[in-house]
């Protein structure tokens, strides 16, 4: 039976080869569709999925609305006071607060024999917790070096293999913007789609209150994250906290643009909304697109069946058994889809493998490694599968009311 459906196919090569690559388009695109899907879902999830959900983020802008005798378009720090008074209210349920500064422009850093320009951040000891981060060689940052205002530094990997090679620079000295400072420890940070603007790996950073003394910061802050202990939902605190920065301030409170937060689990929940409404409009046209190959097929089938009229009405008459011939047509549909199929399925990992490999290395892309992975991969092979069955099976029923007698007097 395969030698006979082997040999039709290529006696029609051309209508063969249309036909398969219907179907090889439409599972081409399915992979490649849910691939880039799944990159994408990891690329916007990474942002977040690191980072404590019971954490608010606060970030000062410009006010929008003059209030209680101050005027708009003023603009707006969170400052030590404001910090003071979130400690002091919320102290059972506060974990950290974690404060982050970073200049606007990158800064001369030198060693006795090396120079670069680098960008220069200042924070508090808990910014450990909120970006993942690999001590490489040293120490990171304590409470003591803020509180003592230490003149110490860690360097991000990078920093370090260009500026003191494959020497350890724990203990060395670097002049940042005419200070001098000593290294304490080398850092990676671990996963580069979570950042605050400042990457630890290419960045050199300091003790906030350090940072804030030598580029005449005072006590302003850009950047502050909030974190509450497990015990307590962050919730429903979110709104008294960005309470007090207002009256500390003379915010208005129908000024929703002078104080950004980011609440990390509901960014999480919409991100997951995001995800699986993207997912379910991949396969919607995925298999869309799979369904058109399949029809193709259908009627290529049907054609065949009209084209074979003869033939099935001269085995027919011989003594083929129905079955026999049903199964022949839909062997046709079978090996037809699923040479096709395997070959899509082959192209779309083919191409999601090189533009993961065009990735690499980019910190900030949406996307990270595209693949489709296994499951899904033999759920659309499967789909195809059955798809090419039915595909014959509907021309196979047709040609079994031709009539032996009516066969053989077709032209």
């Amino acid at each position: 039976m395969w030698q006979e459906v082997l040999l039709t196919v290529r006696q029609q090569k051309v209508r063969s080869i249309m036909t398969m690559f219907g179907v090889f388009w439409g599972i081409f695109i399915l992979v490649v569709m849910v691939g880039s899907g799944f990159g994408m879902s990891k690329g916007i999830m990474g942002r977040l999925l690191a980072l404590n959900d019971n954490t608010v983020f606060l970030m000062p802008a410009k006010t929008t609305m003059a209030y209680n005798g101050q005027d708009r378009d003023r603009k707006l720090w969170i400052d030590d006071e404001d910090i003071n008074d979130i400690k002091k209210k919320y102290a059972k349920q506060l974990d950290y607060i974690t404060c982050i500064n970073m200049n606007d422009s990158l800064s001369n850093v030198a060693t006795e024999t090396r120079s670069g320009f680098y960008l220069i951040g200042g924070v508090t000891h808990s910014y450990h917790d909120i970006i993942p981060q690999r001590v490489d060689k040293g120490r990171y940052l304590n409470e003591i070096d803020e509180y003592k205002h230490r003149k110490v530094c860690i360097i991000g990997s990078q920093v370090a293999e260009e500026l003191f090679g494959d020497t350890d620079p724990c203990g060395e000295m670097i002049t940042v913007d005419n200070n001098m400072f000593t290294i304490v420890g080398v850092v990676t940070q671990t996963n580069s789609r979570v950042n605050t603007g400042l990457n630890p790996t290419t960045s050199i950073i300091l003790p906030s209150p350090v940072f804030q003394e030598i580029y005449d910061k005072d006590d302003d802050y850009p950047l502050v994250s909030v974190s509450f202990n497990s015990d307590h939902d962050i919730t429903p605190y979110i709104d008294r906290i960005v309470a007090i920065v207002r009256d500390n301030h003379n915010i208005s409170p129908h000024d929703g643009e002078a104080l950004k937060t980011i609440h990390v689990a509901k960014a999480l929940e919409s991100y997951r909304a995001l995800v699986a409404g993207m997912f379910s409009l991949i396969w919607i046209v995925g298999i869309g697109t799979l369904m058109a190959g399949l029809i193709g097929i259908i009627n290529i089938m049907l054609v065949v069946v009209a084209e074979r009229t003869q033939e099935i009405g001269i085995r027919r008459a011989l003594g083929a058994m129905p079955e026999a011939i049903i199964a022949q047509i839909m062997s046709e549909g079978f090996l037809i889809t699923f040479v096709a199929g395997i070959i899509g399925i082959v192209a779309g990992v083919w191409v999601l493998a090189i533009v993961g490999s065009r990735l690499e290395g980019g910190e900030f892309s949406l996307m990270e490694r595209p693949m489709i992975p296994l499951l899904p991969a033999l759920a659309a092979l499967a789909i195809l599968v059955a798809g090419g069955l039915i595909a014959g099976y509907i021309p196979a029923r047709r040609a079994l009311k031709i009539k032996a007698i009516e066969a053989l007097h077709e032209e």
